[in-house]
């Protein structure tokens, strides 16, 4: 059971950038890989930051606060920490500033940061764990580095007024998948767990309509 939370990501990471991508139009595959560490090594000094907050608000377990909460302690502060680390590095990494490249990019960073989430949100919950954190939060956290990779092009450069769009964008992704957690809370699980294969599976259906080609090989 511990395999999807900890693994899902990384494998489908692997499987999209070994997907026939053109090679003058992406980074390699070994850039994509240290920018997936990257990623990885960001959540360590963010994640600090990401306790304090939730120290600072805390969680509730009564109607719309149990929204809140889940929404800032599932989705909107680890999303936008993931932004706002892969804002801090992008600088520093090289690649083509085609579609293809920039999804490609933002996608590695965001997979690793949120594997480590998984991964810490695992180790947190360790011997209370149910289907929601061993599958509708990671099957969650799919559906948004998918979806905020797919956007990432629209405010390329991600500076100024675009950069902060970027992250409203982030929000307004964690709002939608705060709300199937809380009907997962709810006692709603089939709908929960429908609407999550529905959106990972509505992400996946956007990148192989968007680039068609790397998929058909």
């Amino acid at each position: 059971m511990f395999l999807f939370l900890a693994a899902s990501l990384p494998l489908l990471f692997c499987c999209v950038i070994l997907l026939p991508w053109g090679a003058r139009q992406t980074p390699r595959t070994l850039t994509l890989v240290s920018t997936f560490l990257k990623g990885l090594l960001l959540f360590f000094p963010l994640y600090l930051a990401l306790l304090i907050v939730r120290r600072i608000f805390g969680f509730s377990y009564d109607g719309v606060l149990l929204l809140l909460s889940l929404l800032q302690h599932d989705h909107l502060v680890p999303l936008l920490a993931a932004v706002v680390g892969f804002l801090l590095v992008q600088r520093s990494l090289k690649f083509p500033a085609t579609d293809e490249g920039i999804f490609l990019t933002v996608f590695a960073c965001m997979s690793g940061f949120l594997s480590m989430m998984n991964i810490a949100d695992g180790l947190r919950t360790w011997g209370s764990w149910d289907g929601y954190v061993l599958f509708i939060l990671p099957g969650l956290r799919i559906a948004a580095a998918v979806m905020i990779a797919l956007t990432a092009q629209r405010f390329y450069r991600w500076e100024g007024r675009d950069g902060v769009m970027f992250c409203a964008a982030a929000g307004a992704c964690a709002l939608a998948l705060a709300v199937i957690s809380f009907l997962y809370a709810a006692n709603l699980v089939a709908v929960s767990i429908l609407l999550c294969v529905l959106l990972a599976a509505a992400g996946v259906a956007m990148v192989a309509m968007r680039y068609p080609r790397a998929v058909r090989g």
